[in-house]
């Protein structure tokens, strides 16, 4: 609920870039010391990690002009420009494309490669979510309840006017179980790829039900929320590939 954190001159530091800044921050150190603990090159891991970061952040712009059209339409470069404005998914899958093309480039693992980078993923993003709460953006539905936060007026839940739920808070804690469930099952995986898929389908899962409680404008496919859809998807696919991974393992065994 404090949007900005101080100014500087001309300069003023945003509490949600400060949180994502850390989250990032997170997610490269834990990347690097995983890549140290199995023996990857951590040079290439490194360099696949930049692109994995750069990709990811074009990928949520990107997908959110694609959600907010009308906006793009009316002020195309205050939205693609604009502070804010990011949808995880777009830079998610971005990010996977990229990460694989890369992957490739550089002769490494793709599954093993991923089950590296996943966990950093649901910490980076967890932290992430504080931003959003303090930034006010991202927000719930109204509320009665003893959950309801007031956010300030100059906020973009602010402007209801009324108590919201702190839903950016529950979906920092939800990532943060996921990042814990990916680090006690990361010894005890059957196969390479299983830490990823498992949280394509953890998430996509959780964040399905994360969106009903929504209260901010929401793009739509059908009945469901951009996010809704792309979660539902995408955790078909996981159980699909999760099946597929381990049957592999078997019969390599």
């Amino acid at each position: 609920m404090y949007p900005v954190l101080f100014k500087l001159g001309p300069f003023t530091i945003y509490t949600y870039g400060l949180m994502v800044a850390i989250g990032c921050l997170v997610g490269f150190f834990y990347v690097r010391e995983e890549a140290r603990r199995t023996g990857f090159d951590t040079d290439k891991i490194m360099s696949l990690f930049l692109w994995v970061l750069i990709s990811g952040f074009m990928g949520g712009r990107i997908l959110y002009v694609f959600v907010e059209w009308e906006r793009f339409l009316n002020e195309p470069l205050r939205t693609i420009f604009g502070r804010g404005g990011f949808v995880f998914y777009g830079g998610f899958i971005l990010a996977f494309g990229i990460g694989i093309w890369q992957m490739r480039r550089k002769s490494l693992n793709i599954w093993k490669t991923a089950d590296i980078f996943t966990p950093a993923v649901a910490v980076a993003y967890a932290i992430g979510r504080i931003g959003c709460f303090l930034n006010g953006c991202c927000y719930g539905r109204p509320t009665d309840s003893w959950l309801g936060v007031s956010f300030p007026p100059e906020s973009p839940a602010g402007s209801l006017g009324e108590p919201l739920i702190p839903i950016q808070l529950f979906s920092s804690l939800n990532l943060f179980i996921i990042f814990a469930i990916l680090l006690i099952l990361r010894p005890y995986k059957k196969f390479d790829g299983q830490l990823l898929w498992l949280y394509i389908l953890l998430y996509g899962v959780s964040r399905s039900i994360i969106e009903i409680f929504r209260g901010d404008p929401r793009g739509h496919i059908w009945l469901f929320s951009t996010s809704q859809f792309i979660g539902i998807i995408l955790a078909i696919l996981a159980l699909i590939m999760l099946g597929k991974l381990g049957r592999e393992k078997k019969q390599n065994l």
